[in-house]
């Protein structure tokens, strides 16, 4: 299955961010990336319907284990 880079770049945001601070949230990676709320929001709309994130009721993001798969191979080429 092919992931756009802009998919990968978001996962690897999210591990980071996770790893940093334990939970994450759309505006912590707007933030991170220096992206617009709206942008975020459609991405992360995006990797949840492909199956690479999971949202709670409380807008907290969690990679999947797809997702996380996706997000330490990043990490680990940076």
């Amino acid at each position: 299955m092919h992931i756009y880079e802009s998919a990968e770049n978001y996962l690897e945001t999210i591990l980071v961010l996770s790893i940093r601070s334990g939970q994450v949230r759309s505006i912590d990676i707007a933030n991170e990336l220096s992206f617009s709320k709206p942008s975020v929001s459609v991405a992360m709309k995006n990797l949840r319907t492909g199956g690479y994130i999971t949202m709670n009721k409380d807008g907290m993001i969690s990679l999947t284990e797809k997702g996380r798969e996706i997000a330490e191979r990043i990490y680990e080429r940076h």
